[in-house]
């Protein structure tokens, strides 16, 4: 006498992790977007326009894909360029859809500099601040830059840095 065959079970997601962050636009999509696009706007001292490029057309791994979220109606996605070996993020993107086509609403460049989604409508950029003897690991502290989602695109609202030194207690642009 044989058993009957257990029955298939689908145990696999109805979306995947991979599929989410890539809805509505993947990362090679928005390599090609960003190659169309200026890149002097996030070029630094230390990683010009052409090192951006660079990255973005040689390493398939460098454009890392970071949590989406949705603003008045709209769903952006944050991507980053990154450094291969230690992913040392040195420009964010803010990518929109424009009927059905990738499109750069916001773009920060800086020093290991990061995008999320804030409080009400806003996006922040993160950048680590760095004296000369800082180890690569531990940044004496943090630059923050809010942006406000306003009539369609990003205006920079607030900036702030941490102090450097625990005692001050320092704001940029007052």
């Amino acid at each position: 006498m044989t058993s009957p065959a257990p029955a298939a079970t689908d145990t696999s997601p109805s979306i995947s992790d991979e599929q989410a962050w890539e809805d509505p636009f993947s990362p090679s999509q928005v390599r090609h977007i960003l190659l169309d696009t200026d890149l002097n706007q996030v070029a630094t001292k230390e990683n010009s326009e052409a090192e951006i490029r660079q990255y973005l057309t040689d390493c398939d791994k460098c454009l890392i894909a970071l949590p989406g979220y949705e603003i008045a109606g709209e769903k952006f996605q944050n991507y980053s360029v990154s450094t291969a070996g230690d992913s040392y993020s040195f420009a964010s993107f803010a990518i929109r859809d424009d009927h059905g086509k990738p499109e750069v609403a916001l773009a920060v460049g800086g020093t290991d500099v990061y995008l999320s989604a804030g409080k009400e409508g806003s996006v922040v950029a993160q950048e680590a601040v760095y004296q000369p003897d800082d180890p690569m690991c531990c940044p004496s502290g943090w630059s923050v830059r809010m942006f406000r989602y306003q009539d369609g695109k990003f205006i920079q609202a607030d900036s702030f840095e941490s102090p450097i030194d625990p005692t001050q207690d320092q704001k940029i642009g007052q």
